[in-house]
């Protein structure tokens, strides 16, 4: 036990897991087996091995010991929450995190990893544009990490595999130091081939840990993490530059000034334009464990400036680590502080400095269960690589490349009967764009549903029609937008259309007194109302009747309404309606709207009725009486004598 706990201070937890399970295996003594098992799912929780420590945890719950056993158990049960969430078994974990809250409720670490295990479940079954493969080319069983892809001239990355420049394994992974590969690509007519990985020439790999590089756009200076200095003695880790000497080789590197021998510099990003770089550090005065700054290059004085802190808004207790900027300006960065689905994961955030917007998820697949980092995009955003130790890998940590699926983007919705509610199939949608003077037209299934893909930033505008000869009313125009909208989101716009009735009353033709004159006023209700329902439905023939209130004799009664009614149809056939299709009818005042009102029941001083009901008695009705109307065929034209030739009279038939 004293052993493996030496191994364990000096971080060698490959070596210190091994020895914990030895002497829980061995140790009769039942604390000793409880700490042993416990201290072995710390080891192998350190080197991603989360099957195994949640394993060691559990069997460290079993032993019910009592010198320090409720601490223990209550960190067990929290580790052991943590590996099971690693290998994404979400609903067991948020069991085990239950079961350390109801003796811990406030912890915000915690409640942070149970809300990541929702979010998991949540996003889930969520569609994304992402496809990723593993990057076999680059993996081994050991791990291959931190991406960059040079244009025209490969994918660098970092290895711990064996073959490199160092002969000496890690104790914390026990797999050797990391050393800087590329596998070159061959790119012949937009197809891709790559070679064999090889190490990176010229001085940038040594026999201590060298790896996760950025590039100038050029790729002509390459920024790199080296740990333990040149001769292995340090403790540290620092960043380096080098510049590109002939093809493929960097000249004699050198150490940027903000590195100390205090603390740990390492992960460099530089930006596209040279301008800026950002990398993590656990410098002393951050917001938590690993936080990232960034510098700016001072081209006067050819060095770096003084880090600054991109602050808590980016920065968090946990670890911030592993930046990548990208050309647009979105700063993109691995984290185990913010709310993730598994250990690390990448999101993302766009500002300058300390002036930040609240990092983003990349959600799955990008991120897993276990860690996932080291993120490299195109400029188009549509491919790119990034790192993750998820399962079904080929290692411990493997490099994963992705592309990006087609955006989806949908509309759907249904057509009915605005009174009865019934779908009405064979109905038409009519739909234009913000992009081209294209009207595209749907037709509804027998579900009176429709659907069609929409483009990404366009405006819509779209209404219903009604099956040809059943009457129906166009829609209002409508309108739908996919600015803003993200991918794999179906709109939904539905229709209620209105059918024309047999008999309707058009409110608001009204006469002056004793008058049978279309006013202005009643002259655009006649357009909008009837000679519009005319145009659109050209086969139907109605009546247009007209009636009036009770004030009067019924003779006086029935003549004007006769008269208004004739004066109604005359405006309707000036606006080119052919008047076999109108017929006018004046029924005075037999058939009054509000009967209360009639005369017969009440006195002139309209004790029963008001003035404005009496209004509701002059109204003008329009009634279809033929659905089905065409005009009857035109008889022939008598044949008519040709005329004679001009010129000579011709002669008379001969006598015979």
């Amino acid at each position: 036990m004293v052993e493996a706990n030496k191994e364990f201070e000096k971080k060698n937890y490959s070596t210190a897991a091994g020895i914990y399970k030895e002497v829980a295996r061995k140790e009769k003594n039942r604390n000793v087996r409880k700490e042993a098992h416990y201290k072995e799912g710390l080891s192998l929780l350190m080197t991603n091995d989360y099957k195994n420590a949640e394993k060691a945890f559990e069997k460290s719950q079993r032993y019910k010991s009592t010198k320090g056993s409720d601490e223990m158990d209550r960190m067990a049960i929290k580790y052991q929450a943590d590996a099971l969430k690693m290998q994404q078994r979400y609903t067991d974990a948020i069991i085990k995190y239950d079961e350390y809250l109801k003796d811990n409720p406030g912890d915000e670490d915690v409640l942070r990893a149970k809300e990541g295990c929702e979010l998991a479940l949540k996003w889930k079954d969520e569609k994304s544009r992402y496809e990723i493969e593993n990057f076999k080319k680059a993996n081994t069983r050991e791990s291959d990490f931190a991406p960059w892809y040079l244009d025209k001239f490969g994918l660098v990355f970092t290895s711990a595999r064996a073959g490199g420049s160092n002969k000496k394994e890690y104790g914390w992974t026990g797999q050797y130091l990391d050393d800087l590969y590329i596998c070159k690509v061959k790119d012949r007519r937009g197809q891709k081939s790559w070679e064999n990985p090889v190490l990176l020439n010229g001085t940038v790999n040594t026999k201590y840990s060298d790896g996760v590089a950025s590039f100038d756009e050029k790729g002509r200076e390459i920024f790199y993490t080296q740990c333990n200095s040149d001769d292995g003695k340090g403790i540290r880790c620092k960043i380096y530059s080098a510049k590109k000497v002939g093809k493929d080789a960097y000249e004699q590197p050198a150490v940027l000034e903000f590195n100390s021998d205090s603390f740990s510099c390492g992960h460099p990003a530089v930006s596209p334009d040279g301008k800026e770089m950002y990398f993590a550090s656990n410098m002393p005065g951050g917001e938590g464990g690993w936080d990232l700054y960034v510098v700016s290059y001072v081209r006067r004085g050819k060095t770096w400036s003084v880090p600054l802190n991109l602050g808590s808004t980016i920065n968090t207790k946990g670890d911030e680590m592993y930046p990548y900027l990208h050309t647009d300006g979105t700063l993109y960065f691995a984290s185990n502080g913010h709310v993730t689905l598994g250990g690390l994961d990448i999101v993302h955030s766009t500002g300058s400095g300390q002036d930040w917007t609240e990092p983003e998820n990349m959600k799955s697949p990008i991120n897993s269960g276990g860690d996932d980092f080291g993120l490299w995009l195109a400029t188009d955003k549509e491919s790119g690589y990034f790192t993750s130790n998820r399962d079904g890998g080929r290692g411990s940590d493997d490099i994963y490349s992705f592309s990006m699926k087609p955006c989806e983007l949908m509309l759907t919705g249904v057509v009915r009967d605005m009174k009865t509610k019934a779908v009405i199939p064979n109905s038409s949608v009519l739909i234009k764009n913000n992009k081209d003077t294209t009207t595209l037209i749907l037709t509804t299934d027998e579900t009176g549903s429709y659907k069609m893909p929409l483009t990404q930033q366009t405006k819509y505008e779209l209404f219903a029609k009604g099956p040809e000869n059943d009457y129906y009313f166009d829609s209002p125009l409508e309108f739908e937008t996919t600015e803003g909208v993200k991918c794999f989101t179906t709109l939904q716009r539905d229709f209620e259309l209105k059918k024309l009735t047999i008999t309707t009353t058009v409110e608001g033709i009204l006469y002056d007194l004793d008058s049978a004159r279309i006013r202005p006023d009643a002259a655009q209700i006649l357009d909008d109302s009837v000679v519009a329902v005319l145009i659109k439905f050209p086969r139907i023939k109605i009546e247009l009747g007209s009636h009036t209130d009770c004030r009067a004799s019924h003779e006086y009664n029935d003549e004007l309404s006769q008269r208004r009614a004739d004066s109604a149809v005359n405006y309707i056939i000036s606006r080119g309606i052919d008047p076999r299709r109108v017929v006018a009818k004046g029924y005075g005042e037999r058939q009054l709207r509000i009967e209360k009102c009639s005369c017969d029941l009440t006195d002139y001083n309209n004790q029963i009725c008001s003035e404005k009901e009496h209004q509701l008695n002059r109204r003008t009705t329009v009634t279809i009486i033929d659905y089905n109307w065409t005009p009857p065929a035109e008889e022939p034209k008598p044949e008519e004598a040709p005329e004679p030739p001009k010129g000579k009279t011709p002669p008379p038939p001969r006598r015979r």
